[in-house]
């Protein structure tokens, strides 16, 4: 039985080594991948049959990519061959959720300089909805592991007059949402005349924007104190 005719990618079909994902054949050097990712890297390691059974020899056999999306992959490689060929302008991207694909494969396959690309694209360019997005942001700094986005982002919605609506619970997960709801939602002391303390029941003290809530954001959500970072890979073509 002869093996299914995957359609090869229309640009990213060029050197090397032939990778499936989801229905389409990708072929690309393998110099960059082993350089940059310590995931490929060791793949390509590792003991491979004969000849004519190495995977990613052909498109009868390629390297199959299972639960990668064409999409993020596409990005991926846009920019892996940006890194390397930067005189070619038409891989570069421009939109937020193509860096943030850039941004999952990255951590997911141990790209670090694409990593920190991604991390600086989405956090500086004026182009992002990141920037402002403060949501997103604890999202993908959870998700990604970004610590330099996280505590920033927390420190933002704690000290904000608005509570955190329905919607922004819904994106943030449970767990999370609630950790931060604890943080911010403080009920109010005041001195009463005969000098005890009561409750006061109202809105939130628009004073607390003034709040450093640092400690208690650490305490809660278990960060650690900043360790220095390298600066930001710098790519020419972007």
């Amino acid at each position: 039985m002869s093996p299914p005719n995957y359609p090869k990618h229309p640009v990213l079909y060029i050197d090397t080594v032939v990778f499936l994902v989801e229905n389409t054949l990708f072929r690309v050097s393998r110099k960059p991948l082993e350089e940059e990712s310590t995931i490929f890297r060791d793949m390509f390691l590792l003991p491979q049959p004969n000849h004519d059974a190495i995977e990613g020899r052909d498109d009868t056999r390629p390297v199959v990519l299972h639960g990668v999306s064409k999409a993020d992959f596409e990005c991926l490689l846009k920019v892996l061959l940006c890194r390397q060929h930067g005189k070619n302008k038409d891989l570069v991207l421009s939109l937020t959720n193509e860096w943030t694909s850039v941004l999952k494969l990255s951590t997911m396959w141990e790209f670090a300089s694409l990593r920190k690309a991604a991390i600086s694209w989405l956090d500086t360019s004026p182009a992002s909805l990141h920037r402002s997005d403060l949501i997103e942001k604890i999202v993908l700094a959870t998700r990604y592991d970004i610590k330099e986005w996280l505590l920033p982002s927390l420190l933002a919605i704690a000290q904000r007059p608005d509570p955190i609506s329905v919607e922004e619970g819904k994106r943030l997960g449970i767990e999370t949402a609630l950790k931060l709801a604890s943080v911010r939602e403080k009920l109010r002391l005041q001195k009463a005349p005969q000098g005890t303390r009561q409750l006061v029941v109202g809105d939130r003290d628009r004073a607390a924007t003034l709040l450093d809530f640092t400690p208690m954001i650490r305490k809660v959500f278990g960060l650690q104190l900043p360790v220095p970072s390298l600066s930001i890979f710098d790519y020419p073509c972007i």
